[in-house]
């Protein structure tokens, strides 16, 4: 099987699966496999593959059409003109949450040696990002071992100034800080239901908190005792919860008009 035969089966494959973005996947998922870019791709059509090449094309197929995501098989994900790591074992990065990153920087423009904590880092792609923008220390926690292990990944990639905290929770915090940034876990029960294939494979405790929205009015409260700034990113069933609070000082809308980001000041 040479290059062309592959990637027109695979983009068949692919579009047979329903995958909506079945070109490009199968472009990615051939570069992925034989470890070349696209133009090489495309200019050597009749290239014969090996067949430890056809066998991982087919694997990362079979993969892609059971909805794994993308961003998993390539290991690559962009945020704010950064490429990430990602794996299984933290959320991937969305556009989204680059507006908790603009909030964040606009708040720290006004203040001399903002302390700043990312709370539930992930893939640290908000503690880089604003590490790498602000050139000082960002302070990063994580519940998960895993996560933490991606992240300190990303910072050495990205050369980026980030101390990292195994911890649950703002305990970990003794001294006031200036703001704290954070995409939490904030997806309810029956929306977790309701969500695609493809956003299910990805780990569930950074998606779901296991109090409901209890959890994003704790970490409210918890917050307000140690910071005099909260961004925070937030999903639907927030938005009561976020516009009945006294110290709501902003929410902003995302590129679809939904509200995404609460700004509270302390």
């Amino acid at each position: 099987m040479n290059i062309k035969e592959a990637l027109q089966k695979a983009i068949q494959t692919l579009k047979d699966a329903d995958i909506a973005t079945y070109h490009i996947d199968a472009l990615l998922i051939l570069k992925e496999a034989i470890k070349k870019d696209d133009v090489y791709i495309l200019t050597n059509p009749d290239k014969e593959l090996k067949k430890e090449q056809i066998e991982t094309i087919e694997e990362l197929l079979n993969k892609r059409r059971c909805k794994y995501p993308m961003a998993y098989i390539t290991h690559s994900k962009e945020f704010y003109g950064l490429e990430f790591y990602v794996d299984e074992g933290v959320l991937i990065p969305r556009p989204e949450t680059e507006l908790v990153v603009d909030a964040t920087l606009k708040i720290a423009s006004g203040i001399e040696n903002p302390r700043i904590v990312d709370l539930g880092t992930g893939s640290g792609c908000i503690a880089i990002t604003l590490s790498k923008l602000l050139n000082r220390c960002i302070v990063a926690s994580d519940i998960s071992t895993e996560a933490l292990r991606v992240a300190r990944l990303n910072a050495r990639r990205l050369k980026a100034d980030v101390c990292f905290v195994n911890a649950d929770g703002l305990g970990f915090i003794k001294d006031r800080v200036d703001i704290i940034a954070t995409n939490p876990p904030y997806v309810l029960e029956d929306e977790y239901k309701g969500l695609s294939d493809d956003v299910k494979f990805e780990p569930k405790i950074a998606l779901m908190p296991s109090s409901g929205n209890a959890f994003i009015q704790n970490l409210i409260e918890d917050a307000r005792r140690i910071t005099e700034w909260l961004v925070m990113e937030i999903g639907p069933p927030q938005i009561k919860l976020i516009k009945d609070n006294p110290y709501t000082y902003k929410i902003i809308r995302d590129f679809s008009n939904k509200e995404r980001v609460a700004i509270l000041r302390f």
